[in-house]
């Protein structure tokens, strides 16, 4: 009969743990300076593993090697299990996060993140737990997103099949991927909603058809437009980028630049009926005043004949435009 209830209190021990609704643990920053919220998690579907250790326990060190290898091997955070390390030291002297860092690398769990309790924020849901169920050894709860309930607990050192068992019956095991694209445009480009500007390697997260993580890198290079104007005069109309200019005004014509983008060309266009032409055109500063042909006599700019145009600076230009 002892032996039979001492059945029953163990039974009743499980149950109750894995009837019980996990709050807390949210925005508590690990060691390295990540923050993490077990809603967030929960509320996308993860299913979480607390693995709560000791300095000075040697079961928490037998199992810290168990630990790594679910993690590795289920997605790395990445997929449907999240797995977290919570160290428990609530009395002084404290562990400081390097001592955590240290207690994990040489306890072969390197991979997930580790918390201090004293130094992440969140920490007082530490206490529904451990302090709760006992002390001086390995504590692990599966927590699901279903109720945000434990639904599988162990203590001591690690039963991995046992874990992986129920892990099994409730996630997809798969693996997490990564992608590259590159990508070309002109003052902006949109992807997946986001609009970029400059040119530079910009990543965002995605879910594969394995419910993992899928990070993607787009490659981007972003080239400018441009744009320029300029001024010209004559007594007769002009033929400019397909366009017969015949009244004073400004023209514009979209053309293509080296890299691709359209360049907004605008002329300034005069038309003019005295014998003085103004010459500002391909964005030029000079003027001309004169142009006159090889006797010295003044011309309105003849075609097929050799000119001479003679510019306010001083300078004087030999042409044959032929027609």
């Amino acid at each position: 009969m002892k032996k039979f209830y001492s059945l029953l209190i163990a039974i009743s021990f499980v149950f109750n743990i894995n009837a019980q609704t996990v709050s807390g643990f949210n925005n508590i920053v690990d060691v390295n300076g990540n923050t993490h919220s077990l809603s967030t998690y929960l509320n996308d579907g993860k299913y979480v593993i607390l693995n709560f250790y000791l300095e000075t326990c040697g079961n928490c060190m037998a199992s810290a090697p168990k630990i790594q290898s679910i993690y590795d091997d289920y997605g790395q955070n990445l997929c449907e299990v999240i797995v977290l390390n919570l160290i428990v030291d609530n009395s002084s002297p404290y562990p400081s996060d390097q001592d955590c860092i240290d207690w994990m690398t040489n306890a072969g769990c390197t991979g997930p993140p580790n918390f201090n309790y004293q130094a992440s924020s969140g920490s007082l849901g530490w206490g529904q737990f451990y302090s709760v169920h006992g002390g001086g050894f390995g504590q692990y709860y599966l927590v699901s997103p279903d109720d945000n309930s434990v639904i599988h607990s162990q203590t001591g050192v690690l039963d991995e099949q046992a874990l992986r068992a129920v892990l099994n019956n409730n996630v997809t095991v798969g693996a997490s991927n990564t992608g590259n694209t590159s990508a070309t445009a002109c003052d902006s480009y949109t992807w997946n909603g986001q609009t970029y500007t400059s040119s530079g390697n910009y990543d965002q997260s995605f879910s594969n058809s394995s419910g993992c993580d899928s990070l993607h890198t787009l490659s981007l290079t972003i080239n400018s437009s441009n744009s320029g104007s300029g001024s010209y005069t004559s007594p007769t109309p002009v033929s400019w980028q397909g366009q017969t200019i015949s009244s004073s005004g400004s023209y514009s014509a979209t053309l293509t630049n080296v890299l691709g983008c359209d360049s907004i060309a605008t002329l300034n266009f005069t038309l003019s009926t005295s014998s003085t032409l103004e010459n500002d055109i391909s964005f030029g500063t000079k003027k001309i005043f004169k142009i006159v042909d090889m006797l010295g006599r003044s011309n309105l700019g003849d075609k097929n004949k050799t000119l001479f145009y003679l510019y306010q600076d001083g300078t004087v230009e030999k042409k044959l435009i032929i027609e």
